[in-house]
Order: C-alpha cells, then sequence, then structure tokens
C-alpha cells in the first residue's frame, strides 16, 4: 500500500480513535498549502516534526497525549519515505524527542508501537558511521538498546512490535565487510543476559526444576527465548564469538519438564541451523557444531539426552547442505558416537539414537557417492558398513527393533552400492529371521524388504539361498521369503529370474504332474503353492528391468506365450508383467527430469527407456496375436487384465492397427 493510499484511509476514519488522527492530518496539510508546499513525504516530515516538538518535551515527558499518539503515528507511516540522508541528519533531534515516550512508564501501547515504527525507519537509514558511536552518546546504539528492553514488554504487541524491529535491523546492515550487523553483538549478549538472568531467577537447579514442573508457563523465559530467537533468526545468525556461552543456557533450559519451554529451546536451535544452512553464514556453523558437542549430556540423562540427540541431528543436517562431503567423511564417527546410546536402558533414548542414525544416513550420504564413489567415499562407506553391521551385537539387543530401522534406511540410502558392503547385516539379519524364537519377524521383513528393493534379488539370494528346488542338507528351505521378494523386487535383471525362478517353477510343476490324478496331497499343494508365488515374482522383474534388450528374447518371448496358452492360473502374473514392461518405461519418458536424476534413481536413461520400447515393439506382432487367443477362450469376467495388456501393445507397435482388428475379429 502506497503512502497516499494509506493516508486516504486516515482522511476517512471509521473509528472515534481515529478521528483525532485525521485532524492533525487535516491540520498539516492546511499548513502545507498556506505556505505554498508540495505534500511530499519530505514536507509531512518536517511539519509533523514540529508538531511533535510541542506535544513531548525532553525535560517534561508527554505533555498532550492525544496530540503525541496522532504525530507519532503519522510520522511512523511517513519516515520509511523520507531520503535516508535527512533521517542521519535529525537522528539527535527525533531520538531526543521520541525518548519520553519510549521509557515512560505509563505509555500506551498504540503509542509506544508507532514510536518503535519509527525508530526503525531511523535506524534503517544509519550508516557505518553513526553505528560505530557508543551507547553512552545519543546514537543509534543506545536506541536499538531501548528495543531491546521493549522486545521483553509484558504487552503481547509492544513485544512483538519491537521484535519485527530488531529483526529488520539487523537484516539490513549498513556497507561493510562483516557479515554480521555491527549491533548485533550487543543484540546478542543483552539477549543472552536476559535469558540468564531470567533462568537465574528461578532460583536453586532443584526449585527451578520443582516450578517448572508444576508451571504450564513461565512467561518471563518464553519471552526471553523469544528474543534469543529474533536475534538468531536475523542478519546472519547468532554472531559466532557468542555461540558457546547461548548453548550452554539453551541446554539448561532444555533441561526443563514443561514442553513449552523445552520446545522453545530447541526452536533456538533450529532457527540457528537454519540461518547457518546459506554459504554466507556457514563458516559460524562447525563452531556451533563444537560447541553442542561439548555439551554432551551424561549416558543415561533421559530428561537431557534425547533433546541433545536431537540437536547433533538437525546440526549435520544441515552440515551436509553446506559440505557434503566434508560431513559424508565424519558420518562413520558420528555414527558410532550415537550407536553407543543404543545400549542405554531407557526406551526413550534408544528411540531418540535411532532417529538420528537414520538422520545422518537419509541426508549425509551425497548421491555422489552411490553414483560414483571416490576411493575414499569407499573407504567411508566400508567403514559406515561396518559400524552398521556392530549394531547387531548382542551389546544393543535391547534395542535390535530400533536397530531394524535404521538398517532398513541403510539398505534405502545405499542402494546397489550395499553390495557387498552389507553381506553380514543380511546374513545376520536373515538367520534372526529363520528363528521360530525370534519375535521381531516383521521388522526384520521390513529390513529384508528394503535390501531386495535396493541390492535386488539376486544379491540377496546368494547370501539367504530359498534352497527349495534341491536342498542343501542341514539347510531349512526359505520359501517364507517368496512374498517378501514379490513385494519389493524392481528394478532389476530380468535373466535372473530366467535362471533361478524359470527352472525352481519347472521342478515344481513337473512334481505336480509325476503326482498325477491322484488325490492331492499336502506335498503337491506345497509345489502348485510355489509355482503361483515363483511367478507372481514376475512382474517386479519386469518393473524397468536393466537387461531388457538381453534377457527379454525369443526364446523367452515363445515360453510366455507357451505358458499363457497351457497354464490359466499363471496368466494374470504374466500379463501384469508383460504391460509392465511397457508402462514402466513409458513412465520414464515422461519424467520431466534430468537424465542423471532419472539415472539415480532407477539406473535407467530416457534413451535406455526409448531403446526398451522398440526393442519390446519388434515381438508386439506376436504377443498381441497370443493375447487376441487367449482373450478368446477366457470367460468375460476374467478378460480385465488381457485387455489391458493388448492395450500397452498396441501403444507401441509398428503395424497397423487394422491388422490386429482383424485378428480380433476372427478370434471373436
Amino acid at each position: 500500500m502506497s503512502l497516499q493510499e494509506k493516508l486516504d484511509k486516515i482522511r476517512s476514519p471509521k473509528l472515534q480513535n481515529q478521528r483525532e488522527t485525521a485532524v492533525v492530518l487535516s491540520a498539516v496539510e492546511d499548513t502545507l498549502k498556506d505556505q505554498n508546499h508540495t505534500a511530499t513525504p519530505t514536507a509531512y516530515f518536517v511539519a509533523l516534526l514540529a508538531l511533535l516538538s510541542q506535544s513531548i518535551v525532553p525535560s517534561d515527558g508527554v505533555v498532550n497525549k492525544e496530540l503525541a499518539s496522532s504525530v507519532i503515528y503519522l510520522l511512523d507511516l511517513v519516515t520509511s519515505h523520507v531520503p535516508a540522508a535527512l533521517l542521519r541528519s535529525k537522528f539527535s533531534q527525533i531520538l531526543t524527542s521520541l525518548g519520553p515516550a519510549l521509557t515512560s512508564e505509563d505509555a500506551e501501547a498504540p503509542l509506544l508501537r508507532s514510536s518503535i515504527g519509527c525508530l526503525e525507519s531511523l535506524l534503517l537509514a544509519q550508516d557505518s558511521t553513526a553505528w560505530a558511536l557508543s551507547q553512552a552518546q545519543i546514537s543509534p546504539r543506545r536506541a536499538v538498546a531501548g528495543l531491546l528492553t521493549l522486545a521483553s514488554d509484558h504487552r503481547p504487541k509492544v513485544r512483538k512490535r519491537a521484535q519485527d524491529a530488531i529483526t529488520q535491523i539487523l537484516k539490513h546492515p549498513p556497507p561493510s565487510p562483516s557479515i554480521d550487523h555491527p549491533v548485533a553483538d550487543m543484540c546478542a549478549e543483552t539477549a543472552l543476559k536476559t535469558l540468564s538472568n531470567t533462568l537465574a531467577s528461578s532460583g536453586s537447579k532443584k526449585k527451578r526444576e520443582k516450578e517448572w514442573t508444576q508451571e504450564q508457563h513461565q512467561p518471563g523465559l518464553l519471552h526471553a527465548l523469544q528474543l534469543v530467537k529474533t536475534v538468531a533468526s536475523a542478519s546472519g545468525g547468532w554472531p559466532s564469538k557468542k555461540i558457546e556461552p547461548l548453548c550452554e543456557v539453551l541446554m539448561s533450559v532444555s533441561r526443563s519438564n514443561n514442553e513449552y519451554l523445552t520446545m522453545a529451546a530447541f526452536e533456538v536451535f533450529e532457527i540457528m541451523f537454519t540461518g547457518m544452512a546459506d554459504q554466507v553464514s556457514s563458516a559460524k556453523l562447525p563452531r556451533l557444531m563444537e560447541a553442542v558437542s561439548e555439551l554432551k549430556p551424561s549416558q543415561n540423562d533421559s530428561q537431557l539426552l534425547p533433546s541433545w540427540i536431537a540437536v547433533i541431528s538437525r546440526g549435520y543436517d544441515v552440515s551436509a547442505q553446506v559440505n557434503p562431503e566434508g560431513t559424508f567423511h565424519k558420518l562413520p564417527a558420528l555414527f558410532q558416537m550415537v550407536a553407543e546410546y543404543l545400549s542405554s536402558a531407557s526406551h526413550d533414548i534408544r528411540v531418540s539414537a535411532s532417529e538420528c542414525l537414520i538422520s545422518f544416513i537419509v541426508n549425509c550420504v551425497p548421491d555422489s557417492v552411490v553414483t560414483g564413489p571416490s576411493i575414499l567415499d569407499e573407504k567411508v562407506l566400508e567403514r559406515l558398513a561396518q559400524a552398521a553391521e556392530d549394531l547387531l551385537s548382542v551389546k544393543y539387543q535391547a534395542a535390535w527393533m530400533e536397530v531394524f530401522h535404521v538398517q532398513s534406511a541403510f539398505f534405502e540410502a545405499l542402494r546397489w552400492r550395499a553390495i557387498p558392503l552389507a553381506r553380514n547385516i543380511l546374513s545376520a539379519i536373515g538367520s534372526l529371521r529363520a528363528s521360530e524364537s525370534f519375535n521381531g519377524k516383521k521388522e526384520a521383513d521390513a529390513v529384508l524388504g528394503k535390501a531386495i528393493e535396493s541390492m535386488g534379488p539376486e544379491a540377496v539370494l546368494d547370501i539367504l539361498p530359498l534352497n527349495l528346488k534341491t536342498p542343501q542338507k542341514g539347510q531349512a528351505g526359505r520359501a517364507w521369503l517368496l512374498p517378501l521378494l514379490r513385494d519389493n523386487i524392481i528394478n532389476t535383471n530380468l535373466a535372473h529370474f530366467r535362471t533361478e525362478f524359470v527352472p525352481l517353477s519347472e521342478a515344481m510343476y513337473q512334481r505336480v504332474v509325476d503326482h498325477g490324478a491322484s488325490e492331492k496331497t499336502m506335498e503337491v499343494k506345497i509345489f502348485e503353492t510355489i509355482v503361483q508365488q515363483t511367478w507372481a515374482l514376475f512382474p517386479g522383474y519386469c518393473n524397468l528391468p536393466l537387461d531388457l534388450d538381453e534377457a527379454f528374447n525369443q526364446d523367452f518371448a515363445e515360453l510366455l506365450s507357451n505358458l499363457l496358452y497351457s497354464q490359466p492360473e499363471l496368466r494374470a502374473d504374466i500379463c501384469r508383467g508383460l504391460q509392465t514392461l511397457v508402462e514402466s518405461n513409458r513412465e520414464i519418458l515422461a519424467v520431466e527430469a534430468a537424465d542423471e536424476e532419472i539415472q539415480l534413481r532407477s539406473r535407467i536413461t530416457k534413451s535406455t527407456a526409448q531403446a526398451n520400447l522398440d526393442h519390446l515393439a519388434t515381438f508386439a506382432g506376436n504377443l498381441l496375436a497370443v493375447l487376441f487367443n487367449v482373450y478368446s477362450q477366457t470367460l468375460p469376467q476374467y478378460r480385465g487384465y488381457i485387455l489391458q495388456c493388448i492395450n500397452a501393445y498396441l501403444s507401441i507397435t509398428e503395424e497397423k492397427v487394422t491388422v490386429f482388428l482383424d485378428c480380433w475379429i476372427r478370434s471373436i
């Protein structure tokens, strides 16, 4: 809203308390008109300053409260539009005039808010020379000291207006080599002193903890924390020299049983970290993390430790954004430091530690480490894998349920790089899962599912073989893996299905055939189930296979065609798989992203996806002929999946659609 629009609103007051301001504005404009002055912001400003001297006298204070309120309200609107040079020249006069309004004990909130607004505009116009003056003089520093006092005022609107003004001032420093505003140190020192004094005034530590437990709010502490947040969120973040004492005080506040205080303290940490995420302020981050690390609580401090772990987690999240490689190289040591807390007797500490480890893995492993690691990166990955493996030791047995969540994140972050780093992890979890007495089968299944999705079924089955076709002596079968494979196979080698599961299906089916027409035994039913479960894996193998052009050849196409004719119970899975081959590659072509991003996610580029569709198109004619025939032999209620598969291959065929329509008519 422009200045003229704001003044227009005042000229047509709707409320009683606005009429006095409208009268003052009218008088000012009449005076300007009588003196033949143009109604510019500067003209308004000079006229209002003259009126201000009539309503506020430095020696007597506010002599006309109604006039002072209206004049300062108008000055608040006008001052931000006045040239900075004029504001610098009039600084002493304005500050001296506003002083009584800002310091008067009986000053009302509206007058204070307008005075703060004038002061904000005045301070934003000051240069480095003015900011260099001491607080003992009539200077910008003295004005900021007044704002800092008002920023802890008991009246919410006054407090908020003062905090907003401080934020704006700190965010707009005068031109200088420093990243901090000249007054940032003073603001930080005052805010920290206010917080420390308020904390100390609560009495002894024992008394404080009792009070914090009983009271729902601690207004003084909350106001002091809000002032700290205001300073930390502005300019280049909290000044470097004041980081250590602030962290110490914040950790003391975090010990409170009052959730409001704890949340407010950690909001300050969050603001500090967020402010350091940019390149300009990131130089402060190492010092902040060092200060937080030195405040590490005792091993079993269930009150403070979860909060400290949360701060560490958030801090290294920001560190990974600013310095990905450097943070990644620290990861094994960080991982081991936090992992120690998984042996704690406190469930809350164990959960906090596991969540922190998950955050480390998710946020601190750069994409470049997955796509193309250096020799140093590979060594770091080995150390990280060893640290993850150590979590499965007896030492952390009480936390195994939390550890399983960490292992899932490990597989998800490293993707195919988990081969062969996670071989021992997978073997250990597989052994636990196979134990009848183990109670964490659901959690173990979640880890194995992530391993299958990330490493691929071939790597997983190399470590945990099914032992179904030719069981090895002394080793139980792992048929329980088949549902996990079905739900998690994606983006892997289709050739593995041909070499591993097609022979298994044939062997199991042959045993069913060998049984003849006799009544089915339980063993025969198990063989039939395994055949069904084996082909239920086929759609997963068809979801963006890495070797489509080699694995899907004429022999395999003929095998699928024969099965579509001969084994109706497998048709649904085969049709879904064939359809997925087309649709998964078409989805890659439709993605609006760079090839590097697509390849990171699926290891397939758009050009490869197009080549895959071209390859499938060479088989479309024969496959469609088979599908049309199968469609005609299938009851209407079971034809849906066949029709969807037909549509998929019609969309990529190079032949005339009319040819297939002829086939369709003949099949009917």
